[in-house]
């Protein structure tokens, strides 16, 4: 799907976005489901193999992301409790 004109950069130069992807995330809760709309901008030459959630959805929600060997995030205070965020690279 075509982005609108929008100008994204990196520390490299100006990046061209060739498209974008509309994706649900939901991450379980005791207290119900989180469901979040993203939209993913891909961009022509960006190699990234994660997605940044803000810090206002983080506090919001009481969200840790733990970006260790194996990315997982824990929500509220049970530090058991803990969700794998492994997302599958994806080429084109």
């Amino acid at each position: 799907m075509p982005t609108k004109a929008k100008n994204f950069k990196s520390a490299s130069g100006k990046m061209h976005s060739i498209g974008k992807i509309i994706k649900e995330i939901i991450i379980p809760h005791r207290k119900g489901n989180i469901r979040l709309n993203l939209e993913f901008v891909v961009l022509d030459d960006a190699h990234i193999q994660a997605f940044l959630l803000g810090t206002d959805y983080q506090r919001m929600y009481g969200i840790e992301i733990y970006n260790s060997k194996n990315r997982h995030i824990i929500i509220g205070t049970n530090k058991e409790n803990k969700f794998s965020l492994d997302i599958p690279q994806v080429s084109a």
